[in-house]
């Protein structure tokens, strides 16, 4: 699976992707921000999640939104041809009696 991953680390150094030889994660694929050095200080230059929680939840907001305007959209189509139905069973009716009218 590729992941997307930023090429710029918080602190604007670059991040390079390394793969693990070490017997515990074997070709487990890791990150390093060539400013800071060590795997364990790209960390701290990385922006925090906090940052990201406010557009994550304005996201859901939208899409909530989206997904009852979605459901408000299915249940006119429903109501739409219920209508549609009737219109042909009137037009069915209509047609038989003005076929009997003439008839007579």
């Amino acid at each position: 699976m590729n992941r997307a991953f930023p090429s710029i680390c918080g602190c604007v150094g670059r991040i390079t992707k390394f793969t693990s030889s070490t017997q515990d994660n074997p070709g487990r694929p890791f990150f390093r921000c060539e400013t800071r050095g060590k795997v364990s200080e790209f960390r701290l230059c990385m922006p925090k999640v906090e940052v990201h929680e406010n557009e994550i939840e304005k996201m859901k907001y939208k899409i909530e939104e989206l997904m009852e305007i979605a459901l408000n959209n299915k249940i006119e189509i429903q109501k739409s041809k219920v209508v549609m139905k009737c219109l042909v069973v009137y037009a069915c009716i209509v047609s038989v009696a003005s076929g009997v009218y003439v008839l007579y």
